[in-house]
């Protein structure tokens, strides 16, 4: 028995598989999500760059949809994620100061510096209520500034978050802002008093 045992302590056979087997799964684990990494500043990229091309073709005139508008992006994105989701929400303001900025108040009441009823506020957006955000849902008008947020989920192409118990798909978001052509007047907005 004590000649069987140094004989399997001597023998050095096999060594490599089990160093193999030690160093391959972090190894193949460590690929596998560097590869997904890649892929996912790939479609970053290409989502990034058709929603500035689809904003562009914007810029020139209002015939395009949000419909359009997302279709376009979709294009963009489809060969390198066919299984991808595309949503575009284009938002419009009168001027790049307003852009993500209350209407603002211009008779206020106590409390002072928010919203009350009874004040008097210029309506912006022009649905003759006060707004948080003053945007305008759509691509707006002439010389609009229009902000385009575009989000996109897609299917990973490794599982390697369904591995740790995650669903499987990545969710992007992407966003730019541009200023439609001054093709057309536009109309001042008006006080309101509510």
């Amino acid at each position: 028995m004590t000649r069987l045992g140094a004989r399997l302590r001597a023998d050095r056979r096999g060594a490599a598989a089990v160093e193999f087997a030690i160093v391959a799964l972090p190894a193949i684990t460590i690929m596998c999500a560097l590869v997904d990494l890649g892929y996912r500043q790939y479609v970053i990229q290409q989502v990034q760059d058709g929603l500035d091309r689809a904003a562009r073709r914007v810029t020139v005139g209002t015939s395009t949809t949000t419909q359009q508008l997302t279709t376009m992006l979709k294009d963009n994105v489809a060969p390198i994620a066919p299984k991808a989701t595309v949503f575009v929400v284009p938002s419009s303001y009168g001027k790049f100061r307003q852009v993500a900025r209350p209407e603002p108040i211009t008779t206020d009441t106590a409390p002072l510096g928010r919203y009350n009823p009874g004040d008097c506020f210029t309506d912006i957006n022009g649905n003759g209520v006060w707004d948080a955000d003053a945007a305008r849902a759509g691509t707006g008008g002439s010389d609009d500034i229009v902000v385009y947020v575009a989000t996109v989920t897609f299917p990973e192409i490794l599982p390697m978050s369904r591995l740790l118990g995650w669903d499987g798909v990545s969710r992007i978001t992407a966003s730019t802002m541009l200023k439609n052509q001054p093709y057309a007047a536009q109309p001042e907005p008006a006080t309101v008093c509510g």
